[in-house]
């Protein structure tokens, strides 16, 4: 330990180790060096107590945006909301829930670790200058999380740097402080299930998001979804058109799932919380998939001719169908698939194809 009480680095251990076996050669000084090994024994629990408390704020940050993101598509699809008789979260206020459901994820994580940590070492904790001495301390506020996206299929949970963190040895005699660094997780929201098409389709459809595979970007090229590379003329399908239709099928017999794409002109997940129809999210983080059958048929007033990308089914735009041969082509429920010109335009298919 140095003069400011601060404990040893690994690097410095090893430094020391040679200076330990010539001291212990000279009986003389044999005292002093059992004393310096076990200063570095102590300092080593208070070095390892830092880092593992460092550890657990990096993993727990993935595990609470994780479960913070599954509870509020439950809240919303199970309609526990504080609006009565609004199915959705309130708009514009999603990322605001589910950061301060990460926070305090956050805090009982961070709150169990250094308490675990005291129980095991008789280090005292402290983080962000609060001693942690029971489950009801909250060392982390809102203002030290946040939420960034950078793609349709996750976010980013950040917490900011710089969160002071002391490791005090409950006699006074080792302090080992420092500094968080800048922290970013990446948290996925494949395998959830999309409000949005719970709510809209009044609970007849359901879909769990996971990307479709096909799907490339370039900056040289632009957008490619690959959905007519193969026109199968005798089963009337076009693929991967058929794969994104298809999607997540489950042994359980329900409709298949459709694959989720990136879309600019789609919603984005925390749009789909929020009961939107359209979106002011950046267009790399928004997506669409399509509607599988015909749940809102009558609402149509019986006009099947309605685009299966999910926004626009919601709001009843027009489409028509694409024929391969003669024959509409249809959807794995049996019922013919249709496009408006725009997004017909979008993915580059054709109405007809020999």
């Amino acid at each position: 330990m140095d003069e400011e009480g601060f404990a040893f680095t690994p690097l410095t251990y090893l430094l020391i180790i040679p200076v330990l076996v010539i001291a212990i050669s000279y009986g003389n000084i044999v005292n002093e060096a059992s004393m310096l090994g076990s200063l570095i024994i102590g300092g080593d629990v208070t070095y390892s107590s830092a880092t593992t408390l460092i550890s657990t704020l990096q993993k727990g940050a993935g595990d609470a945006g994780r479960n913070a993101a599954y509870n509020a598509t439950r809240r919303v699809i199970d309609r526990n909301v504080e609006d009565e008789g609004n199915p959705f979260f309130a708009s514009g206020t999603s990322k605001t829930v589910i950061t301060n459901n990460i926070t305090a994820a956050l805090n009982r994580h961070i709150v169990e670790t250094a308490l675990e940590v005291k129980n095991q070492t008789g280090r005292n904790v402290y983080i962000n200058n609060v001693l942690i001495d029971d489950y009801s301390d909250t060392p982390f506020n809102s203002s030290n999380v946040y939420i960034t996206q950078t793609d349709p299929f996750g976010f980013y949970v950040n917490i900011r740097g710089g969160i002071p963190i002391k490791i005090e040895q409950q006699n006074g005699d080792q302090v080992y402080e420092l500094k968080t660094p800048d922290t970013s997780t990446y948290v996925s929201i494949e395998g959830l299930e999309d409000p949005y098409i719970w709510i809209y389709t009044k609970e007849r459809a359901s879909n769990v998001i996971y990307k479709y595979p096909y799907y490339t970007y370039s900056d040289v090229y632009g957008r490619d979804y690959y959905f007519d590379d193969t026109v199968d003329t005798n089963e009337k399908k076009l693929h991967h058109l058929w794969e994104c239709l298809n999607g997540t099928d489950n042994p359980s017999g329900i409709t298949p799932r459709p694959n989720y794409f990136p879309d600019p002109n789609g919603l984005s997940f925390f749009d789909r919380l929020e009961g939107k129809h359209s979106s002011n999210e950046p267009a790399e983080v928004r997506m669409s998939t399509f509607i599988i059958g015909d749940p809102l048929l009558e609402n149509h007033y019986g006009r099947p001719e309605v685009s299966r990308v999910d926004h626009e089914y919601v709001l009843g735009l027009s489409g028509t169908s694409i024929e391969i041969g003669l024959s509409e082509i249809t959807d794995p429920a049996g019922k013919v698939f249709y496009l408006s010109d725009n997004y017909k335009s979008f993915f580059g298919l054709e109405s007809n194809y020999s």
